[in-house]
């Protein structure tokens, strides 16, 4: 295999072996910043090293957010999208030129809008946190190993690990309880999951379901919305402070609302679950580093080096798109005004120049500077909050995880930003 016949675009390929390790090893070894034209994408600069992706990750004003493409896609995926989008606009009678949320932006815009909700995502706002955080992760652990038990069966995913960013997420967002399982289902249809199927009402296609479940979940953020004006905006909850906060001295709009709601719902639940559950795969195929943690476990700076270790083996995020400004130069390459860039942060954190033996799982890694969270302006806001609760999670599970082993095959979505696990089942050892 040479770069030229190399694609690390392949959806069924993500779906089926996972992510394409070997690809980005070559391009990282051959062609760092590489022209990527294959069928079926838009052309787009490969940047596959971990300094480059972190040079660009750091360069907000040469490779922008808020030019059209923020993460790479098919390009029929990228059109349906945008597409989509703006015809849900149009019938609220709002401008379907408005990014859909501030993800899209760059600075000043970015940080005008992060800064809204940013106190909430503190440190010090997590450690206010941390009780309850580690309380719902003890009952969350204690429901699995019962299920464990009781049916000789269970799934790390749905059964373990999409709970805890659910409920935090809510929580913080200020949702019932109530209504949290229908929120994991809303956000569900963000990937061409093959069981997607199992919400259409009869006789409703899969783009019909899907359209519908978009706008049923618009509708009960816009609801929630409305439910915090009815009580003055009062509460501690993101969405009341959100409707307290002012841009150049004016209320978010309602489609700003809708889009900042939308956004740290999703990325609040999918990309902390997908941690979590490759986390504890990673763990049950290297018992040594298991039985290390196991061991350890009120050794606090064990398992803060374990769940970074866990972040940048599993790398959520796989990648994020730019499009660059002006010209520029990297790697020996000369980026054109205009050009799309992909960054992948997934390479990046298999860089052999930053990480020694990156191919080995290694607990007590450290130092340990991954790229999971991003770089520059647009870092994780939530990256704290993955953080304390991946800490919580773990704390809860790892006593559990010695008495079970894997049963059956890996369920994956194919998808190119992120990499969802659907699911993986465990019983007894």
């Amino acid at each position: 295999m040479n770069v030229d016949e190399a694609v690390i675009h392949d959806l069924e390929r993500y779906r089926s072996e996972g992510y394409p390790w070997a690809e980005w090893d070559l391009f990282r070894a051959e062609a760092p910043v590489y022209w990527y034209e294959r069928e079926l994408i838009t052309p787009f600069w490969s940047v596959t090293r971990y300094a480059d992706v972190k040079r660009i990750s750091g360069d907000n004003e040469t490779f922008a957010n808020g030019k059209g493409r923020l993460r790479l896609d098919l390009a029929e995926r990228d059109q349906r999208f945008w597409d989509g989008y703006r015809v849900r606009m149009e019938e609220r009678g709002w401008d379907p030129e408005e990014p859909p949320d501030f993800i899209y932006t760059d600075r000043p815009v970015h940080w005008d809008m992060r800064r809204l909700v940013a106190p909430e995502f503190t440190p010090k706002a997590m450690r206010s946190r941390e009780e309850a955080l580690t309380s719902h992760a003890q009952l969350y652990a204690d429901e699995f190993a019962k299920k464990v038990e009781t049916e000789g069966t269970a799934d790390l995913v749905e059964d373990l690990a999409v709970k805890l960013p659910l409920a935090t997420i809510c929580e913080m967002i200020g949702a019932s309880p109530d209504d949290w399982e229908q929120v994991h289902a809303w956000t569900a249809v963000f990937f061409d999951d093959p069981k997607l199927m199992r919400f259409a009402k009869a006789n409703e296609t899969k783009k019909d379901m899907r359209r519908r479940m978009f706008v049923e979940f618009e509708e009960w953020i816009l609801e929630e919305i409305a439910d915090r004006r009815a009580t003055d905006c009062s509460g501690p909850d993101l969405i009341s402070i959100l409707l307290r906060s002012e841009l150049e001295s004016e209320p978010l709009t309602p489609q700003q609302l809708l889009g900042y709601v939308r956004v740290l719902i999703a990325a609040g639940n999918e990309t902390t679950r997908n941690a979590a559950t490759g986390g504890m795969i990673a763990l049950l195929q290297h018992p040594e580093e298991l039985a290390f943690l196991v061991d350890r476990l009120e050794e606090k700076e064990m398992l803060d080096n374990g769940v970074e270790e866990i972040l940048r083996w599993t790398s959520p995020v796989i990648q994020f798109a730019r499009v660059c400004t002006r010209d520029t130069e990297i790697g020996g390459q000369i980026i054109r005004a205009g050009d799309h860039v992909g960054i992948w942060h997934a390479s990046a954190n298999r860089d052999e120049r930053q990480f020694h033996e990156p191919y080995r799982f290694d607990v007590t890694r450290y130092p340990n500077e991954h790229l999971a969270f991003g770089h520059g302006a647009h870092f994780c806001l939530g990256a704290h909050l993955a953080r304390w609760e991946l800490r919580a999670f773990f704390r809860t599970a790892l006593p559990l995880l010695p008495g079970l082993r894997l049963e059956g095959e890996l369920e994956r979505v194919g998808h190119l930003h992120v990499g969802p696990i659907q699911h993986q089942m465990v019983v007894p050892s």
